[in-house]
């Protein structure tokens, strides 16, 4: 039985990671958009080929970006502010057509967020829009004013899917960090709370015509760029 093909050389290790399914996770882990860091990698590889320098060297080389990508993503979070690690993108509000890419993936993910100083105190939202395996699309804050941070994590999805509906995007996988928003509307848990019921169902009316409406849990630090541009609005208003 043969054995499958393994890579045997740093450049052809790279070139496995840029091909790699788990390439989105690291991504996000190190601030960076997937096209940007396959192009990193991309260049990291021309480089090893032609340079010819040792795989110690190569190593230490991607050992310093690393921690200047995840040191600048850390001070980034910490202080709410997005153009710290991301590109501006286009202002959501601003885009009258389908920002999607005629080519690649049909699927719209969207990052969501809700931020609130006080729980409840003044409020804001945070959301991306990127294609699936692709670029990132299009931004969008602002303030909602006092509101709780469910509130705020409700607003921020009602916001986004109005965006998603006047767009005509049909198929649409949505991530946010708060377990407990993401189980009432996989069914896991009721919503009771009267604050909460109305944006529920604003939910659940903007996403009944879609073909294909997804929604996960992810965990904070994968869904920083929206939290950053939730206080990008709020600090906006200070």
């Amino acid at each position: 039985m043969a054995d499958s093909k393994k890579p045997e050389t740093l450049p052809d290790l790279l070139r496995t990671l840029e091909r790699s399914g788990e390439l989105r996770s690291l991504a996000r882990e190190c601030g960076l958009s997937v096209r940007e860091l396959r192009r990193r990698l991309a260049i990291w590889r021309r480089e090893l080929a032609n340079a010819e320098v040792s795989s110690e060297e190569f190593v230490d080389k991607m050992a310093t970006t690393a921690v200047k990508v995840t040191e600048k993503a850390a001070q980034g979070v910490a202080s709410g502010n997005a153009a710290l690690i991301w590109p501006e993108l286009a202002i959501a509000a601003t885009l009258v057509k389908n920002p999607m890419p005629t080519t690649g993936s049909p699927i719209m993910e969207i990052f969501t967020d809700g931020a609130s100083r006080g729980n409840p105190g003044p409020s804001a939202v945070g959301v991306v829009f990127r294609q699936k395996n692709g670029p990132d699309l299009a931004e969008h804050c602002e303030t909602i004013g006092r509101a709780t941070n469910n509130v705020a994590e409700y607003q921020a999805m009602v916001a986004a899917l109005e965006h998603i509906r006047r767009w005509k995007v049909r198929k649409v996988h949505l991530f946010m960090d708060s377990d407990l928003i993401v189980r009432q509307l996989n069914g896991s848990y009721r919503v009771k709370s009267p604050d909460l019921r109305p944006l529920f169902q604003q939910v659940i009316f903007l996403t009944r015509d879609l073909k294909e409406f997804k929604v996960h849990h992810i965990k904070r630090v994968l869904n920083a760029q929206a939290h950053a541009l939730a206080n990008k609005a709020l600090d906006a208003e200070n």
